[in-house]
């Protein structure tokens, strides 16, 4: 997934005026980018989420400058070391699937790989919990019933049939530790995790 494409030119005239989806874009990408590369920023973006939200125009200039820093962070980080954070195989797992739009692949994809961490033992539940709920204010994704666990499990097979390397999961918030991709037991559970029957839950 490329957050390059939403920070070109950023300035607050553009984020107030764009389309609604497109901000929940933004705020997905820098989610992540702070989840994956820098623990500070994320914490920030979690204490203003409603000055977001509300698109304060001092909160917003304040997110333009860290949220641009943080995305050459992880572009150095890219450069030095060619070894990818599963979210991305989530990622491109969910646009695989043409179900869910931009915004909601991000977002799923972070609930994915933070919940694989956990069950990893790399990160506490506590810190899963804080990564996924973050997403909730922002009206994105993190679970959904327009697919089934098992239909994405495939898919996820599929993509990782070819590979010999390994991936990046979080160790804490910012900071990752390469491993070999998890078993395929805990993929199924994560996918399970971000998945429910629709009719199971009107009955409810």
């Amino acid at each position: 997934m490329n957050s390059g494409n939403f920070l070109k030119d950023l300035t607050v005239d553009k984020i107030k005026n764009s389309d609604p989806r497109d901000y929940l874009t933004l705020m997905s990408h820098a989610l992540r980018l702070g989840a994956l590369y820098k623990a500070k920023f994320f914490m920030w973006l979690e204490n203003n989420n409603y000055e977001l939200i509300a698109q304060d125009d001092e909160t917003l200039e304040h997110f333009i400058k860290e949220v641009v820093n943080v995305h050459k962070k992880a572009q150095d980080e890219a450069a030095e070391n060619d070894i990818d954070f599963i979210d991305n195989i989530f990622y491109s797992v969910l646009k695989e699937s043409g179900k869910f739009d931009e915004a909601d692949c991000i977002s799923l994809s972070l609930v994915l790989m933070a919940f694989v961490s956990f069950k990893k033992d790399l990160i506490s539940n506590e810190e899963y919990l804080e990564i996924r709920d973050l997403l909730v204010p922002y009206k994105v994704m993190i679970s959904q019933c327009k697919s089934k666990a098992e239909d994405l499990n495939g898919l996820y097979l599929n993509s990782v049939s070819s590979m010999d390397s390994n991936i990046k999961l979080l160790t804490k918030l910012g900071k990752g530790i390469e491993v070999p991709l998890p078993e395929e037991s805990i993929i199924l559970e994560a996918f399970k995790e971000i998945t429910y029957d629709e009719k199971s839950w009107e009955k409810e």
